[in-house]
């Protein structure tokens, strides 16, 4: 009987030994398939010649030319990298592609193109080994641009991602890198602020049909005509004023002034441009014979900046009043009076509104007095007129040798006056203490500027339940009710916990004009926030203009999920279950238990 017991003891030892070699290899077939990796021998490796993992493929493409205001195309022909995409086992998704556009207001005067979106991000499809796509941007080259070769970055996001047998996809890495193209800008632009500091204008030798113009010639109180062949010589005029100098001395202007205002006015001189201008004058009776300059004075913008041009003309005074040998100072010589500086107050004069004008007048005789000076002035129509209840005229009783007297007279910008310079010609009559008449003329131009009315209505905030770093789209409407042109708007966001993605810049914005401002913010903090909208301009002299206006937000406790990348859903393969292989290592002991207890208890008799 014991001997029957130690064998069926050795046979239960061997029995257990075997089913502990089995659920050994049991295990150590589920970790070898579990532990296996993609990366099998002499599989496909990214080898990094370049970063950029797509590449201009058109490397012999010519550089896109145009001048300011024309709409060019860039066109970006692009492929894979065939030395960092090695085969087709690869994928490049999420591709992402924007020009680089400065942010910096010292460098967005630098771009070359106007920025007129909100984004200029665009999305692609995959691209795989040896595939091409082509991108296209149209921009319109700005009138603030100069001359010369532009380089345009772009910025390229994307995800490489290597197939893979067992894992189907799998992403390998992010990338980002720059592409950059040229652009040629032909011309400087209208606001590009290139100005000739020799001036712009001057008198042409010839006249636009190439005929040379001779100086026109006369006697003595006859009227002549004079044509003026004006030329061009540097970048793209506006607002062209030209006004001949009037002085009373008969040497700097020989003609009796018989009209308000000799100004005239040309719209638009591109450079070489050649305008001929034509007056008619009556020579003064008292002029002497000879040549005699005609100097002119022209203002303009030049390329968006203001600039001054002085050039003279001649004419001939064939026979003119004879010169009459004379003492030094004769007993009843007629002294001069004369306007030798003037002022106003306030100094800017906007129209619409009313001003002072102080004007200094001297009488240069070194011992002849002046009395009964009348003062009258002849105002251009529709540009200014005596406030109301105030003269357009004065008077002064007594002005001994070489002293001088004020007068100030109360005027009116009309809201009419749209040019930006008005001409006064101011008549001077007076008398000698012996009862001799004398007559004196001359001309001041003052500066009328317009108000800058910009006005901004309510903005709208898109978005009610925004959550921190979710971008938050705003509309602001702004308006110029003003009658001149307000140039750089711009908007800008203060707040604490408040940034911009992108500052908007507007450029310029033309009288009765509207402009949407379209951008959008972000918030890094939740909760109730506050911050105001900072919209800034310039009026034409550089004069900058702010407004603010306040807002409030509420931010969810939530954070900006981005963009997401969306993955192939990966079905594991069916593997053998740890849980199995146990429950039947253990059902296998049971059942060898079992038998070994029954053989037992049979050889005991029990059963």
């Amino acid at each position: 009987m014991n001997l029957n017991k130690k064998k069926w003891a050795r046979t239960l030892a061997v029995l257990v030994f075997i089913l502990m070699i089995t659920l050994n290899f049991i295990y150590a077939d589920d970790n070898e398939t579990s532990n296996k990796k993609s990366n099998i021998p002499g599989q496909d490796k990214i080898e990094t010649s370049d970063k950029k993992a797509i590449i201009i493929a058109d490397t012999g493409a010519k550089a896109v030319s145009g001048k300011p205001g024309d709409k060019v195309r860039i066109e970006l022909p692009l492929a894979v990298n065939r030395e960092y995409i090695p085969s087709l086992n690869y994928v490049i998704r999420n591709i992402t592609i924007e020009p680089m556009i400065p942010t910096e207001r010292s460098e967005i005067e630098d771009w070359p193109f106007k920025i007129k979106n909100a984004s200029y991000i665009k999305k692609m499809k995959d691209m795989t080994y040896n595939s091409r796509a082509d991108v296209f941007y149209d921009f319109e080259i700005s009138e603030t641009a100069q001359k010369g070769t532009y380089p345009i970055t772009f910025l390229v996001n994307a995800t490489i991602w290597r197939k893979d047998d067992i894992n189907k996809t799998q992403i390998k890495e992010d990338v980002e890198f720059e592409l950059m193209v040229y652009v040629n800008v032909t011309d400087d632009g209208s606001e590009s602020k290139i100005i000739n500091e020799l001036g712009a204008l001057s008198i042409a030798t010839v006249d636009k049909d190439g005929s040379i113009i001779p100086a026109p010639s006369g006697n003595a109180g006859e009227r002549i005509k004079l044509k003026l062949p004006i030329i061009n010589t540097g970048g793209t005029l506006t607002d062209i004023n030209i006004s001949p100098v009037i002085s009373n001395s008969l040497d700097e202007w020989p003609f009796i002034v018989e009209v308000i205002n000799y100004g005239k006015k040309i719209p638009k001189m591109n450079p070489g441009d050649v305008t001929t201008l034509e007056y008619e004058f009556r020579i003064s009776p008292e002029i002497t014979s000879g040549a005699k300059p005609i100097n002119f004075r022209a203002t303009y913008k030049e390329n968006g900046m203001m600039g001054e041009s002085l050039f003279s003309a001649y004419i001939n005074v064939a026979k003119g009043k004879a010169e009459e040998k004379e003492p030094e100072e004769l007993p009843d010589s007629i002294p001069k009076l004369m306007i030798v500086s003037y002022t106003t107050d306030p100094e800017t004069i906007y129209s619409g509104e009313s001003f002072d004008l102080t004007l200094e007048f001297k009488n240069t005789s070194k011992n002849k007095s002046i009395k009964n000076a009348g003062i009258v002035l002849t105002l251009a129509e529709e540009e200014l007129m005596p406030d109301i209840g105030e003269s357009d005229s004065a008077y002064i009783d007594y002005l001994g040798p070489e002293k001088t007297a004020t007068r100030t007279f109360k005027l009116k910008a009309l809201p009419t006056a749209i040019n930006p310079t008005s001409t006064i010609v101011v008549d001077m009559n007076y008398e000698t203490p012996k009862i001799t008449q004398g007559t004196q003329t001359q001309g001041i131009v003052l500066e009328i500027k317009q108000e800058v009315n910009i006005f901004v209505e309510e903005p709208t905030i898109y978005g009610s339940d925004s959550g921190i770093n979710e971008p938050i789209a705003v509309t602001i409407p702004i308006v110029n009710k003003g009658k001149s042109k307000v140039l750089n708007l711009q908007v800008d966001v203060e707040g604490e916990g408040i940034s911009m993605v992108e500052r908007f810049y507007g450029g310029d914005l033309l009288p009765a004009a509207k402009n949407s401002a379209d951008f959008q913010i972000i918030c890094d903090r939740a909760g109730e926030l506050e911050g105001n909208f900072i919209i800034s301009y310039e009026d034409i002299d550089g004069i900058e203009g702010i407004q603010k206006v306040p807002f409030k937000l509420e931010i969810q406790d939530k954070d900006y999920s981005g963009s997401e990348v969306v993955q192939d859903e990966i079905k594991p393969k069916k593997k053998k279950s740890k849980a199995l292989a146990v429950t039947g290592g253990v059902g296998l002991l049971a059942a060898i238990g079992g038998g070994v207890y029954y053989v037992l208890r049979k050889s005991r008799g029990k059963i």
